[in-house]
């Protein structure tokens, strides 16, 4: 290969340019992301169930379908929890398995089980976990001089629109929309004004009778008068005697005119009670109360409000579509339908607006979103599955800038965006890249002293890189974290091949050889050392497909990416670099030799010093070995590093049965608070309904959850956990639960955080109980705090249990019942769905006179029964059923068919989340469980000894294979153990780096450790390499042993600090998102620092030890060969 490149220049160059267009080509064809892909095993089944208690939930529905849902293949965990009225099932499938089939494995699963359920119990609806679920950004919108109503009406009638068009965008979800409705609310005032109206009319039709009526009783009381006046004359006169006085009046009072007179009062009293029955009966004919009720209003406008083609009629050849009907499309039309036609001369049909109020409204009362105190409209935006979010991102950006230069006055602030944190990422790990690459070129000049060679082995590192990038593109790899930090990674070691190719070179070339000579001799002889340790450095990796879950998702990308580019380090150190190297280095190079004082001499008698006192060289190496790894194991594990981050969330929940008054007032206290911490810009505030956000964490679908968005100046002057410390502490005195954390906070995010103790048992109480022991151990332990029993209060219920047999015999059912209760506590119903000029709106019937029913008015409860006769019958709802106050479960929660409790505890700052866990253990392990009650710990420290079990495995593995490829190199078992012995040394150093930079021991510290592995043997395999090419040549052991690592020392130092440097910029964890990949470079900088500097007097010792036989001094030929 090397000869070739030599021979044809012209074609390796060709072939470089191919390359990198190439790489050109596919880097703008990738897509940027935060992490790679990950796709969740996970399945909701959601089951609505109107009307039924958690307990009944839970026996109905969610038991079976755990049951059936158990023998499907590839399930892992089958978690449900059964709420009041709904279920629903969190199904949990091995990484390897096929979600499509078993989204429809599911399905049938469900069909089977749908047909035992009642009409109650819903469909089942389906949901597969997608991370595309979660909003790739949130942002807030106001617009100076608007409400939320005209901020609303602008929103629906033109902005929403220009954003959903927005390419990438699939949704988006708005809170503090104000949504109007039309409400047709029965009005008592008109009904009473209708009624007046109609008895109006009615009453003329008995005017006549009536004007006869009171005709005659004006003549007859005219007589009455008359004989009045006759007796009061015959009393006023006082000549006549008193015996004839009394016989005067009766004389009056019992002549015929006057009873006669009598008689027709009492005839006319009669007529008058007669004509006023008649009246009433009349009226109450008139009763409009079936009419006026919320039932009929709605299936009037449903009925009215109707549009279908009925057929088709032929004419010739002609054929005409028949449609029947029409949409209402005003609110005049609604006002105007007739609701009946009385039949009444003198009144009108009955109109709906004769007898409610039809009037647009909206829900601006009940609906909360508020930006740094003022009101907004918060837009959360999801994508689709086929876009990258960072492009979706960029996208809604420029959007909001043309809408606001657009709109005077229209402001978009962002809350929240994926596309922040990946492009702060990206631009932190290429910054680190770079930066790394340019120290190590500084490094190689400073070394080589010469600007060619530094050119030549400069052109590996951008080569090399973009090769990568085709092969990333070819392979699928995305833009990510992880992918970049392997680029990262690997770029101090891409010109490690090259810097051994080009100093084997030089070397040669001082020694008299051509150019071209020793271009090809030079490549050829480290050809086999440099494919080894490439091999060594790769197959560290390759355990990876081993693992699963987690650790697999997220390293697979870096280990493909270092792969790629160390290939690519590799090809081009065999053919670009002798093909230039032929070209542009000098014809009359001759190397410099040092000083034998120098610092070579010094080395000499360093090492052999060190060969003579073996055992204390060896004791130092293994004490600092376990006396680093005992203290960094002293200080527990971590999952991963969080990111510093500029955007922060928090959560704010109140007691169940808070007010919706009382939730905000608390939101708003919050708002003013932390707008008042120095370094916070924005803070957003929202109560969303979104029930995926609901399901992924977020506060979708409660009043009593508010949900936070927090912007930091981009120059903030302290670190995001410092500023979240100080939001708690803040907010911790308010009257709810309030936790701020970090948007970016992985553990949580993907391996869970804190502590758990899952409970299991079948009886509730004795679940309760436990739940309550163990929460006390728990928060007895240091280091704990935030600590949750899992207990939720009951909530308040009323049980009306029916007499099937009493009912019956008052001429009801238990569905009865319910339907006449149900519609009792209904306080409005929906009707249709109408659109005025373009609107949509949803109409709501409702009644004034609806009032909420308290506990006593559902114990004296009075329902009317009509009988087969018709006639109607009053009967008390306690008489035919019991109305008992009792206490409900809130949920009930099971895991793979068990009920369970978790008792879960944060954190405290300062403490490390695996000895906490380990406290926790012992605390418990003195606790007696009841009978039928189990526990175990979860939480974070799970996921993390998982993980680390994993890549414990997985560098094992990798030493096995490291060991292997340099047994085929060197066709020697020894040598190859004897080079092993550099792993503890680069263990010794990457622990004694965690222990001096503070860090804990985490999954991404191990993957350096696990990248140790493949690059610290490199330096041992190109010393022990030439101890044994100098034997050979029939060097004296000791004497050789001292040559090659004087002769060694310049290489192994450069390829060593290139690495470290290429490493530097990301240990410093400089910009935004670097935290997280600080350790893996803190390790390998701390075990290359330390094992290259032991790996020079260490080894040697080790050869020394194992070497004792002398080496067959080989012919000048076999020698030649066996440099080849």
């Amino acid at each position: 290969m090397s000869k070739f490149s030599v021979r044809n220049p012209l074609t390796v160059f060709m072939a470089v340019i191919v390359a990198i267009v190439l790489g050109i080509v596919s880097y703008t064809r990738m897509t940027p992301d935060l992490m790679p892909s990950i796709d969740l095993p996970y399945v909701v089944v959601d089951t609505s169930y109107a009307g039924a208690t958690p307990e009944k939930v839970e026996t109905v529905v969610s038991k079976p379908i755990e049951q059936s849902m158990g023998t499907l293949d590839g399930i892992k965990n089958i978690t449900s929890t059964s709420s009041e009225n709904v279920s629903m099932i969190m199904l949990e499938f091995e990484e390897e398995t096929n979600m499509d089939s078993a989204t429809v494995d599911i399905l049938q699963k469900l069909n089977q089980i749908e047909g035992y359920w009642d009409d109650m119990v819903g469909t089942p609806y389906i949901m597969k976990m997608n991370p595309n679920m979660m909003p790739v950004a949130v942002a807030s919108v106001q617009m100076d001089g608007m409400d939320k109503s005209e901020l609303s009406n602008l929103l629906d009638e033109t902005l929403l629109n220009r954003l959903e068009g927005i390419n990438g965008v699939a949704s988006i979800a708005t809170t503090g929309n104000v949504d109007e409705e039309v409400s047709v609310l029965l009005s008592q005032s008109k009904i009473d004004s209708l009624y007046e109206k109609i008895y109006a009319e009615l009453d003329k039709n008995f005017e006549e009778p009536q004007k006869q009526l009171d005709d005659s009783k004006k003549q007859l009381d005219e007589a009455v008068k008359g004989f009045e006046k006759a007796i009061a004359d015959i009393d006023s006169n006082a000549d006549m005697p008193a015996d004839m006085k009394e016989q005067a009046k009766a004389q009056i009072t019992s002549s015929p005119e006057y009873v006669q007179v009598q008689e027709g009062l009492k005839n006319l009293e009669q007529g008058q009670q007669e004509l006023d029955k008649s009246k009433e009966e009349l009226h109450k004919k008139i009763d409009l109360s079936a009419l006026l009720s919320m039932d009929t209003l709605s299936g009037i406008l449903t009925a009215e409000d109707f549009a279908m083609p009925a057929g088709y009629v032929k004419e010739g050849d002609a054929k005409w579509i028949v449609n029947v009907g029409d949409e209402i499309k005003s609110i005049e039309e609604i006002q105007n339908l007739v609701l009946a036609d009385l039949k009444i001369d003198g009144v009108e049909p009955v109109r709906i607006k004769d007898v409610a109020d039809v009037v647009v409204t909206d829900d601006s009362a009940d609906i909360y979103a508020k930006i740094n105190g003022e009101d907004g409209v918060v837009l959360s935006f999801s994508k689709q599955s086929s876009y990258a979010t960072a492009d979706v991102a960029d996208n809604i950006a420029e959007k909001f800038d043309e809408l606001s230069k657009e709109y005077e006055g229209l402001h978009f602030v962002t809350l929240m965006n994926q596309g922040d944190y990946i492009n702060l990422v990206v631009d932190s790990i290429t910054s680190s890249l770079l930066w790394g690459a340019l120290f190590a070129v500084i490094v190689l000049f400073i070394f080589l002293r010469d600007i060619r060679p530094t050119f030549i082995t400069l052109c590996s590192i951008p080569v090399s890189v973009i090769f990568a990038v085709v092969l990333m593109y070819f392979s699928g790899i995305s833009l990510n974290m992880m992918s970049l930090s392997g680029l990262s990674i690997a770029v101090g070691m891409l010109v490690d091949n090259s810097i051994v190719v080009i100093e084997n070179i030089y070397r040669l070339k001082s020694k008299g050889e051509s150019v071209a000579k020793a271009a090809i001799s030079g490549a050829v002889q480290v050809a086999g050392a440099i494919t080894a340790s490439t091999l060594t450095t790769i197959c560290v990796f390759l355990p990876i497909v081993f693992v699963d879950g987690l650790t697999r998702t997220l390293f697979v990308d870096m280990a493909l990416t270092l792969g790629y580019a160390l290939v690519a380090s590799l090809i081009i150190a065999l053919t670009f670099v002798p093909a230039t190297a032929s070209k542009i280095l000098k014809k009359d190079i001759r190397k410099k030799h040092e000083s034998p004082n120098g610092i070579t001499a010094k080395y000499r008698k360093a090492v052999t010093w060190c060969l003579s006192h073996k055992i204390a060289v060896f004791a130092v190496a293994l004490v600092l070995l376990v006396g680093s790894i005992l203290a960094e194991l002293s200080r527990g594990f971590t999952f991963m590093p969080d990111m510093d981050m500029p955007q922060l969330s928090a959560t704010l929940e109140t007691e169940f049965g808070t007010s919706f008054e009382d939730t905000t007032a608390l939101a708003d206290e919050a708002i003013k608070r932390i707008q008042g911490i120095e370094d916070v810009e924005t803070v957003g505030a929202m109560i969303s309904s979104d029930s995926a956000m609901s399901m992924l964490g977020g506060s979708g679908g409660s009043s009593n959850s508010v949900t936070f968005y927090i912007m930091l100046d981009e120059n903030k002057k302290r670190s995001s956990s410092e500023i979240i410390k100080e939001i708690n502490e803040l907010c911790s005195d308010l009257d709810c639960d309030f936790n701020a954390t970090g948007s970016t906070d992985i553990s949580a995010l993907m391996g869970g955080s804190g502590i758990s103790v899952n409970i299991y048992g079948d009886d509730i109480e004795q679940l309760q109980k436990s739940a309550e022991e163990i929460s006390e151990i728990v928060s007895g332990v240091e280091g704990t705090q935030n600590i949750t029993n899992g207990l939720e209060e009951n909530d308040p219920a009323l049980k009306i249990t029916v007499d099937k047999e009493k009912a019956m015999l008052k001429g009801l059912t238990v569905a009865q019942v319910f339907s006449e209760i149900s519609d009792s506590l209904t306080t409005e119903k929906k009707a249709i769905d109408v659109i005025f000029d373009d609107t949509s709106y949803q109409v709501y019937v409702s009644d004034e006179n609806t009032d909420s029913l308290s506990v006593d008015d559902i114990k004296n409860y009075v329902m009317e029964v009509t009988a087969q006769d018709g006639t109607v019958s009053e009967v008390k709802l306690s008489d035919v059923a019991s109305v008992e106050e009792t206490e409900s479960l809130s949920s009930i929660t099971r895991q793979n068919q068990k009920r369970y409790l978790t008792v879960s505890s944060e954190i405290a700052d300062g403490y490390n989340v695996s000895l906490v866990s380990s406290d926790v253990e012992k605390a418990l392990e003195s606790y007696e469980a009841p009978k039928g009650i189990t526990f175990e710990i979860s939480g974070e420290n799970e996921n993390i000894m998982e993980s680390m079990k994993q890549l414990v495995e997985m560098l094992l593995l990798g030493v096995m294979l490291v060991y292997m490829i340099m047994v085929a190199q060197f066709q020697s078992l020894k040598s190859p153990f004897i080079i092993m012995f550099t792993i503890p040394l680069a263990f010794t150093g990457g622990m004694l780096a965690l222990l001096v930079t503070g860090f804990e021991i985490s999954v991404i510290s191990m993957l350096g450790f696990v990248m140790l592995c493949g690059i610290i043997v490199n330096n041992g395999i190109v010393l022990v390499d030439y101890i044994n090419q100098l034997r050979l040549e029939g060097m004296e052991r000791r004497k050789a042993i001292a040559e090659a690592g004087a002769t060694r020392m310049r290489p192994i130092f450069m390829t060593s600090i290139t690495t470290i440097l290429g490493l530097i910029v990301m240990a410093l964890g400089v910009g935004d998102g670097a935290e997280m990949m600080q350790p893996i470079a803190v390790v390998c900088i701390g075990g290359l620092l330390y094992a290259t500097l032991l790996t020079l007097f260490v080894i040697p010792c080790l050869y020394d030890l194992m070497n004792k036989k002398e080496l067959k001094k080989l012919s000048k030929e076999d020698l030649e060969i066996s440099k080849l």
